[in-house]
């Protein structure tokens, strides 16, 4: 295959970057309860919570690779000074109703300080071993950014499309975790070159809301928007991380 951007080689040849951005996205949004998301910014302690979540991930990476400890204490001080500073200006991001805007700089600040501090500060020698492994950690870097990551996305950005018809028939949490599997089963399909595989993926997915989406056009139009997403996210990360 081609390499369309170059940055497939790029994170191949530096695997500690690669593990941080793994650290970043477990610690930021897989170990993260909607409740510490919604409350890290409002009360203290669910700050100080959330940086010890942050802390861990990085200080086992500091246990494999010591000679990295420096760059990965600057990403997490990086990353409890942005989150306090997010924290004492929350009156003003709520005063505003810039949450969206607030998210989209956060995170963006967050990976231009790993980018950074890993050009200057982070050690480019590693063990054969994590060469050997590399393929892995860009898959499970692929699977983490396309899970939960990709439902709080849509979640912020298309939440206002959503239906307010009766869904006491849907268990609650059901769309998300069907969201998230159906990425996790597309991002498998084009890491090992099943393509066909998506088609019956989305033809699974619409038989099981055949009933509820020809009864409700808004229902249709809301599923539609979330399948497009779900496949064009996929797409994005695939083409960034493999292409």
């Amino acid at each position: 295959m081609s390499k369309l951007w170059g940055f497939s080689d790029f994170f191949l040849q530096n695997p500690i970057l690669l593990l941080t951005l793994i650290a970043h996205v477990l610690a930021d949004f897989q170990w993260q309860s909607q409740k510490i998301a919604d409350l890290k910014s409002r009360k203290f302690p669910y700050l100080i919570l959330h940086l010890i979540i942050v802390f861990l991930p990085l200080l086992i990476l500091s246990v494999f690779f010591p000679q990295n400890s420096l760059y990965f204490a600057a990403v997490w001080l990086s990353h409890v000074v942005i989150d306090f500073l997010k924290y004492k200006l929350n009156i003003f991001i709520e005063k505003k109703k810039c949450t969206k805007q607030a998210f989209i700089v956060d995170q963006l600040l967050h990976l231009i300080c790993i980018f950074l501090f890993y050009t200057v500060l982070a050690s480019k020698t590693y063990p054969l071993w994590l060469k050997n492994s590399v393929l892995v950690a860009q898959m499970f870097l692929f699977l983490a950014i396309v899970g939960k990551p990709v439902n709080i996305l849509f979640k912020f950005f298309f939440s206002k499309y959503q239906s307010n018809g009766n869904d006491q028939d849907t268990i609650a949490g059901a769309g998300a975790m069907i969201g998230i599997l159906e990425r996790y089963i597309m991002a498998l399909s084009l890491v090992f070159g099943q393509f066909a595989s998506i088609g019956l993926v989305f033809t699974a997915k619409s038989i099981a809301r055949y009933n509820k989406i020809s009864e409700s056009q808004s229902f249709a139009e809301y599923y539609l928007i979330g399948s497009l997403f779900s496949m064009i996210s996929v797409l994005i990360v695939f083409s960034l991380l493999y292409l």
